[in-house]
């Protein structure tokens, strides 16, 4: 029997139940403890050994410093990491096991199916793998060096990681959309993050600024309130606005998929 695409009124039906859907995915099963653990140990573990390993090699200040450093470049990394691989799949797996087909049958939109999987994935996974491994770098800062930086600017360091990391949830859905394997999904996704790590040091500076690639680098200078070398609002703006254009291409793509 084929499956058949429902007609419905409205881009933003069954939203609530798709929403409901991939959120259960996370919270109604173990994922969420697994992801939990995972970046605690990764992250939270990985900056409790250094501060150890310093504690009598540092000063509380010099120490705070790396541990920041540390944080929001070594562990920004990992978590970026695993964003992308939480996301390579969440569109490819479905079209490739006929789920998106079966869904589709349902009163619910393409565009639906695509926005809750951005909603779901990027809140719950910056929450478990940056929110809650930077509170517990807090405890640790303060339980070891007797200081953290200032609340306001850390959170302000970790919106500008956590766009950052929205950012390559969005492009990964965008490839999603795009390419039928999860390799070239993820490929494209490093890729692109990699290509920040080589073409600053060659390409025009304006190229820099419009990516996302200095983000993560500063994230840790604006926790710890010390200046940036160029104009901050340029790569958010930036970011946030090629972010929104990957969501815009994943959802036009996906209405002229065919199942």
């Amino acid at each position: 029997m084929t499956l058949q695409a429902t007609r419905v009124a409205g881009w933003a039906t069954g939203f609530g139940n798709m929403l409901d859907k991939e959120l259960g995915s996370w919270w109604r099963t173990r994922r969420w403890l697994v992801h939990l653990i995972l970046w605690q140990v990764v992250v939270s573990g990985f900056i409790l050994l250094i501060s150890l390993e310093q504690r009598s090699q540092s000063s509380p200040e010099s120490a705070l410093n790396e541990v920041m450093n540390v944080f929001f470049q070594a562990g920004g990394f990992f978590s970026l990491l695993g964003a992308v691989l939480v996301s390579q799949g969440s569109i490819v797996g479905e079209r490739r096991s006929g789920t998106a087909a079966w869904v589709l049958t349902k009163p619910t939109t393409r565009k639906t199916f695509v926005l809750s999987k951005l909603v779901a994935i990027t809140g719950t996974f910056l929450l478990l793998a940056v929110v809650l491994p930077a509170i517990a770098v807090l405890g640790i800062c303060q339980v070891i060096w007797g200081q953290t930086p200032a609340l306001i600017h850390f959170a302000e360091g970790i919106g500008i990681l956590s766009l950052h990391h929205a950012f390559y949830i969005a492009i990964t859905l965008m490839l999603g959309t795009l390419f039928k394997a999860r390799g070239p999904v993820a490929g494209a996704a490093l890729g692109l993050w990699l290509s920040g790590q080589i073409l600053p040091n060659f390409a025009p500076k304006w190229l820099s600024l419009v990516m996302p690639w200095p983000l993560a680098q500063s994230a840790a200078s604006i926790a710890l309130w010390k200046p940036v070398p160029f104009p901050l609002w340029i790569p958010v703006v930036s970011t946030a606005s090629l972010g929104l254009i990957a969501v815009l291409v994943a959802l036009w793509r996906f209405e002229r998929e065919e199942f």
